[in-house]
């Protein structure tokens, strides 16, 4: 994971993939920058139509 703090969005590897990455994903504003750490497992719902555009990382997970 990468996060981008000025325009609170992330760049997610997709477990299990070694290059899968999704870019652009929101990041919840109740998840303080600091947590938003290189490496970090989280939890990124992509809704009901499976949009990658329309991604959201939620929480972080360890």
């Amino acid at each position: 994971m990468r996060f981008d703090g000025s325009a609170w969005r992330a760049v997610v590897r997709l477990e299990g993939s070694a290059s899968m990455e999704l870019t652009g994903v929101a990041v919840s504003r109740a998840i303080p920058a600091g947590q938003m750490v290189a490496g970090r497992r989280v939890l990124v719902d992509t809704g009901d139509a499976g949009d990658a555009a329309e991604a959201i990382l939620t929480a972080i997970v360890a």
